[in-house]
């Protein structure tokens, strides 16, 4: 067993089932203390929101090799308890959020792939934004009932829908700034941030308004992509997160 402490959750992705019917998220969390990324699954959906501090006890998980991937302990036993295992802090003001993305180094794919590390967050330039369509509709898996504990922006009582029962797929086309070593300096990587999938959820049919709600093209926001690996394609990044704001926010 592990203790993480002074985490700070950067992005999450959106919601998927286990195999035992549990609906869980993976999410991407930045150490304020070794100022590392940390991978910690499985969170249920309604536990830790974007930017929120905490500390988790965990163990590792011997199927996954990857950098710093952590599952929650016991995370099955104590599912319907685990704050035996995450303590929960304050959320962080918007100014130590920007102040966070200031200080985390940036880098490009190529180098994430030669150093076989789990997260990077990367500037894009070039970009351009595409809309894969996968199934005939979006198929609703769940609808769940939170009461007082209901997920911020979120409806009450809400359909849970699996990544892979949208249906459309976003991805984003880029290419790094900076010196990627990538043969091919065009990457192409599907966003999996459960706010993209919860925009297509709550307006279906303007799935393609999606790229403006990203600030993608918004010549006053700066743009990041939060990358991470997947387990059985170590080498391949999808986007976990699309962190934006305003470039007058990075000044002050």
């Amino acid at each position: 067993m592990v203790a993480l402490n002074n985490l700070v959750l950067i992005g999450q992705g959106a919601p998927n089932q286990l195999k035992d019917k549990r609906q869980a998220k993976c999410v991407c969390a930045w150490s304020l203390d070794n100022k590392q990324f940390y991978r910690i699954y499985p969170v249920p959906i309604k536990w830790l929101r974007k930017w929120d501090v905490f500390s988790v006890e965990v163990e590792k998980n011997p199927q996954d090799n990857r950098e710093n991937t952590w599952k929650i302990k016991n995370s099955k036993e104590d599912w319907n308890k685990l704050d035996k295992w995450i303590i929960l802090g304050r959320k962080l003001s918007r100014k130590e959020q920007i102040n966070i993305l200031r200080e985390i180094p940036k880098t490009t794919l190529g180098e994430l792939i030669k150093n076989k590390t789990s997260f990077g967050l990367i500037k894009p330039k070039n970009i351009k934004f595409e809309l894969e369509q996968r199934n005939e509709h979006t198929e609703k898996q769940l609808t769940l009932q939170f009461g007082e504990e209901s997920l911020p922006n979120l409806d009450e009582g809400f359909a849970i829908i699996n990544q892979c029962d949208y249906k459309f797929k976003p991805y984003i086309k880029y290419e790094c700034e900076g010196d990627c070593s990538c043969k091919n300096k065009v990457h192409r990587q599907q966003i999996i941030e459960w706010g993209c999938y919860e925009y297509m959820r709550q307006f279906p049919g303007k799935e393609e308004n999606l790229k403006d709600n990203l600030r993608l093209f918004d010549e006053d926001y700066e743009v990041l992509l939060l990358v991470g690996n997947l387990h059985k394609a170590p080498q391949t990044y999808i986007i976990i997160d699309v962190l934006r704001f305003k470039k007058e926010e990075n000044k002050k």
